[in-house]
């Protein structure tokens, strides 16, 4: 049973003009509707965190410290628990942008030969968004994504006189244990990749929404109070309306676009 639920504080229902059902429609398992997660059919897989353009997907993964640790591999290389005990649940929660800044500055491997086999709807996605990072490299005459595959890691095998040993603490500290195993099984973690993104000083490409402003603007500055992330601000330049838009913060989600009061926004998605 995994750990999931929307935070309806970050959902955008509760926005005017906007309809957002992207973590319900890419759910291979129908285990979201109406912003609730039915734990027992969730598998975890981690494609509501990747599609989700506000962050409001809550899980008990903490995909910052996970991604994190992956920049600290020599090589980096991205894999699932089928793999190491310390990787990714599943490799579904990532998305172009996020593998764009780990193979940025340095080469990236991803082991995703055991994705078909266990979820096929992850491998799709996975094939679809290593294609469009690669395509990015490549314009970026950086090296693509390097497909492997990782043997598993096999149980570190103690020596027959600690055996005892270890047998008699770990059951004195039973008790604590439980305990233990009972806080970290309900503890859950947002996570915002725009956040992440930042973090790394991640270069905006090809991947990344681009804004245009037309000259029906009125610089009213609605849509930088509806931008959740805060991706854009309208001022007054030389007497015209001017935008700063941040692609790096930018999700797609729409509210800008969809309530302009003049329509004077263009959104382009390549996602």
């Amino acid at each position: 049973m995994a750990l999931r639920n929307v935070d309806l504080n970050r959902c955008l229902f509760h926005y005017t003009n906007i309809t957002c059902n992207r973590c319900q429609e890419i759910c291979p398992q129908q285990a979201i509707h109406n912003r609730e997660i039915d734990r027992e059919k969730c598998d975890n897989c981690g494609l509501c965190t990747a599609v989700c353009p506000t962050g409001a997907i809550q899980s008990d993964t903490d995909y910052d410290a996970v991604l994190t640790a992956v920049k600290n591999l020599s090589p980096q290389v991205l894999m699932c628990k089928k793999v190491s005990p310390q990787a990714m649940p599943c490799l579904g929660a990532l998305n172009r942008r996020l593998l764009w800044a780990l193979a940025e500055k340095r080469e990236l491997a991803i082991d995703t030969s055991r994705c078909q086999q266990c979820n096929p709807a992850v491998a799709d996605w996975l094939t679809a968004e290593i294609e469009a990072c690669n395509t990015a490299l490549q314009a970026a005459n950086k090296p693509p994504l390097k497909l492997v595959h990782v043997k598993e890691s096999a149980p570190a095998k103690e020596p027959v006189a600690r055996r005892s040993f270890f047998r008699s603490l770990f059951h004195a500290a039973s008790e604590t244990a439980a305990e233990i195993a009972a806080a970290q099984a309900n503890r859950q973690y947002a996570f915002d990749p725009v956040i992440w993104l930042a973090k790394q000083n991640t270069t905006p490409n090809s991947l990344f929404p681009q804004l245009s402003l037309d000259k029906s603007c009125t610089a009213c500055g609605l849509c930088h109070m509806l931008c959740p992330e805060k991706a854009l601000t309208i001022h007054q330049e030389a007497n015209a309306p001017a935008l700063t838009f941040n692609p790096l913060k930018c999700t797609a989600c729409g509210l800008c676009v969809n309530n302009c009061p003049q329509s004077a926004l263009t959104l382009q998605n390549n996602a």
